[in-house]
């Protein structure tokens, strides 16, 4: 019994030992590597500085390509002649003076090091692009921010692919949520809206409306004063994001300079019927002399760049095959279902998509909703209402109807008003039936207005030890 006990004991102090070695050559390393580490991530505020120089100079100019050094932003003779930790933690904003003027006045001596940094920014028409990037497909609206910054004996390489999204990624946008004539429009508990969320004002909401994708506002949203409020916000919320302005005229050119090359451009009121023939796509364009409709003309869709584009009032029902992007700048008036041949809904591959993009109001029938012998509208678009709003003929008469169902998504100045209700309960027009089109993360129908900022696609680094 003894020696089996003196046996184990010895066992574990052998074990012990051993582990103690261990824990003292890990003890060793630890000095180096947290120096190490500590140098990465100066490197890494250093990159970070560049290319947030870098990103508020192209705020300042959307064409602006070239290059930035780190003396740029901080003097180098200031970082030779005070070149300490501390001086680079206060260089990229870690520490403030006072902080930096206590840390030097403890310090017996200074460290000196190797600081060094710069980045190039890449476009379409640059020259040299570095070839281990994956940019993909280049287009104008696409800028690749490349720094390397230099921390002693460790050098990051950081690579940042910037891009304007198209304003046809939101589910629902606007620029404030009062109607054109300055009236309050809420959610309300039956309204159900998925995908990306902004506005420029402030939501209002009644009841339990849901929302199932980020919600974002520069304001905190607002509550019905009578009608307990409990909104579901499932994809998450921030109500202090940054103001995200319409698009600019030159956007808008766009359109009907891509109309007039390739496309189908018109200068009078046009009606559209989309529809499908042996899987070809089709638009059937009749025009609006002044005191008749001329004889229809089909357009094989396929025989275009997708661009329909009219200075006048377009009329549009049907089905579509095909991207198109239907642009007026006057009023678009959807006088019946408009969906996909290939609804994604069924099939996630398809590549059916439709943007209507009106300088005027984008606006749905007072009839629309008999157009299929139902009480609801169904509509497959990616929808931009510049000046003012999408909404509903006598909205406010008429009693209930139905659902409108909205896949894709809904861009517009002024939030306009498809129904009233009392309580809960539809009085009059539409609830809401609002669902994202995924594909629109990705996916963007032809020359969709784009935002004037960028936004992050990917920010990748590398991180290597280099010879002094």
């Amino acid at each position: 019994m003894g020696k089996s006990l003196l046996f184990l004991v010895g066992g574990l102090t052998i074990v012990t030992g051993i582990i103690q070695v261990r824990n003292q050559e890990r003890v060793s390393e630890i000095p180096a590597l947290t120096t190490d580490y500590y140098k990465a991530e100066q490197a890494r505020n250093l990159a970070k500085s560049l290319v947030d120089n870098a990103v508020e100079t192209m705020k300042a100019n959307n064409e602006w390509t070239g290059s930035i050094s780190l003396d740029q932003i901080v003097p180098t003779s200031q970082l030779a002649e005070r070149s300490n930790e501390a001086l680079y933690d206060y260089a990229v904003g870690n520490i403030t003076q006072e902080q930096l003027t206590a840390i030097e006045e403890g310090l017996d001596g200074q460290v000196q090091l190797n600081v060094s940094g710069s980045l190039t920014s890449y476009t379409e028409t640059s020259q040299n692009i570095p070839g281990n990037n994956s940019v993909g497909a280049w287009d104008e609206y696409k800028v690749l921010l490349v720094s390397t910054s230099t921390y002693d004996d460790i050098e990051v390489t950081t690579e940042v692919l910037m891009q304007r999204d198209s304003f046809s990624k939101y589910s629902y946008m606007t620029q404030s949520e009062l109607s054109s004539s300055g009236s309050q429009i809420w959610f309300m508990g039956a309204d159900n809206i998925y995908g990306p969320i902004h506005t420029n004002g402030t939501f209002m909401m009644s009841g339990t409306p849901s929302f199932y994708g980020l919600i974002t506002s520069p304001n905190t949203w607002q509550g019905h004063s009578t009608n307990p409020t409990n909104p579901n916000f499932y994809g998450g919320e921030n109500f202090n994001a940054p103001v995200k302005n319409a698009p600019n005229s030159y956007e808008i050119d766009k359109l009907t300079t891509a109309a007039a090359d390739g496309g189908l451009r018109f200068t009078r009121q046009i009606y559209v019927q989309f529809f499908n023939n042996s899987d070809v796509g089709y638009a059937k364009i009749w025009e609006w002399t002044g005191t008749e409709w001329t004889t229809p003309v089909d357009y094989n869709l396929e025989d275009t760049n997708g661009i329909i584009s009219s200075t006048g009032r377009v009329d549009v029902y049907g089905e579509v095959k095909g991207q198109v992007t239907l642009h007026s700048e006057d009023i678009i008036e959807i006088d019946g279902d408009i969906t996909y041949v290939t609804s994604p809904l069924v099939d996630s591959s398809s590549t059916d998509m439709l943007g209507l993009v009106s300088e005027g109001d984008v606006r749905i029938d007072a009839n629309a909703h008999s157009f299929s012998g139902t009480q609801d509208v169904t509509v497959h678009a990616s929808i931009m209402a510049l000046n003012t709003s999408f909404y509903v003929e006598n909205y406010n008469s008429g009693g209930s109807k139905g659902t409108l169902n909205l896949l894709g998504g809904l861009i517009q100045q002024n939030r306009g008003p498809v129904g009233t209700f009392s309580g809960s309960s539809i009085v009059s027009g539409y609830a809401k039936n609002y669902q994202y089109d995924n594909r629109l993360r990705g996916s963007i129908p032809p020359s969709f207005p784009r935002e004037s900022i960028f936004s992050i696609v990917y920010w990748k680094e590398e991180v290597n030890k280099v010879s002094n």
